[in-house]
């Protein structure tokens, strides 16, 4: 792993990308003249891909500069984001791909990809004798339900031409299953990113059985999502917010270290933690996603998604991504920013 070696020059450097930005865009707020609306965003403040990209945005001031008088809420998952939309208390929120049912199943609507994720880890415990995918039968499993976790582990055993019944499920909040991989509980984790690497650092010979990495026709997307409320209601709002999306997007794409930096600061956490997230992933260049969105892929990202959450019994039947994806947000705000 990369670690980051010097952080004196985030100051400087985040001033002087401010100032490219302030210069270089323009957004619906500034065209808007007064006009300001507000938002409730919310994010994942242990995840790189949510309390980053709320970092940044903060540094660089682009709330203001798009017009968006925002409150933030940070949250623990994903799914708890969505069931505050369904409250009416969050507007806009970040969630993995292992919540993407949500959205699927009319909960929310997908604003933009975040990223394609490689965190998602099968690990066996030495002791558990495992070394491959096809000696998971007979061993327990802890897994929490409805997240990666379940999509990895899914993913290994159709692989292993095994199913659900050739092994002992344990089902197990995030946190539990690495404490009871850590105790002995349990034979093997099936766990994301940051909570592997807790694994690791305590189990360092543990075994990988199984990751995203070995599925690369099954891609893990995160995604920003709105509530369908906020989407029919407040459309200009959740452009902006977009825009400032975009604008972040590019930054940490760029400078990577210093992004890192950022979300560390403000989620309390150590830099190696947070950068060993962004190790594990993809960000998508905002120019890339515009072209998707044009060309299909997007969709196709999400409906593949869709069928393994029917597989996993998460929906009962498909949903076109066409109905839960919202691509004219985005392209709206790319040509704004333009």
């Amino acid at each position: 792993m990369n670690h980051m070696k010097k952080l004196v020059a985030v100051t400087a450097t985040l001033s002087a990308a401010a100032l490219v930005l302030t210069g270089c865009s323009a957004t619906s707020a500034e065209g808007a003249g007064e006009d300001r609306v507000s938002l409730n965003v919310g994010y994942i403040d242990t995840s790189v891909n949510g309390v980053g990209v709320i970092a940044v945005a903060n540094e660089l001031g682009l709330w203001e500069e798009a017009g968006i008088d925002v409150t933030l809420t940070p949250f623990t998952n994903g799914p708890t984001q969505i069931q505050a939309m369904a409250s009416g208390s969050l507007d806009i929120g970040y969630i993995g791909g292992g919540a993407t049912w949500m959205p699927a199943s009319g909960q929310a609507t997908i604003i933009t990809p975040n990223e394609s994720t490689f965190g998602d880890y099968l690990i066996a415990s030495p002791e558990s004798g495992a070394t491959s995918m096809s000696d998971l039968k007979g061993l327990s499993v802890g897994v929490p339900d409805g997240g990666s976790g379940e999509m990895i582990l899914s993913l290994a055993l159709e692989e292993a031409g095994l199913t659900f019944d050739d092994i002992e499920r344990v089902p197990l909040d995030p946190p539990s299953v690495v404490s009871a991989f850590v105790s002995g509980q349990i034979d093997v984790a099936a766990i994301f990113s940051p909570l592997s690497d807790q694994i690791f650092e305590s189990v360092p010979d543990a075994v990988v059985l199984a990751n995203n990495r070995d599925f690369p026709e099954n891609e893990f997307v995160g995604a920003w999502v709105a509530s369908n409320d906020a989407v029919a209601d407040k459309s200009e709002a959740v452009e902006r917010f977009l825009e400032v999306w975009i604008q972040v997007n590019d930054y940490r794409i760029a400078n990577v270290e210093e992004s890192v930096a950022l979300a560390a600061a403000e989620a309390g956490a150590p830099v190696d933690q947070l950068r060993g997230q962004a190790d594990n992933l993809e960000w998508y260049p905002s120019e890339q996603i515009l072209a998707d969105n044009e060309s299909g892929l997007t969709y196709a990202r999400f409906d593949a998604l869709v069928d393994l959450f029917v597989e996993l019994g998460r929906l009962e039947e498909k949903a076109d991504a066409t109905t839960f994806v919202n691509i004219d947000l985005y392209n709206q705000a790319m040509a704004a920013l333009r």
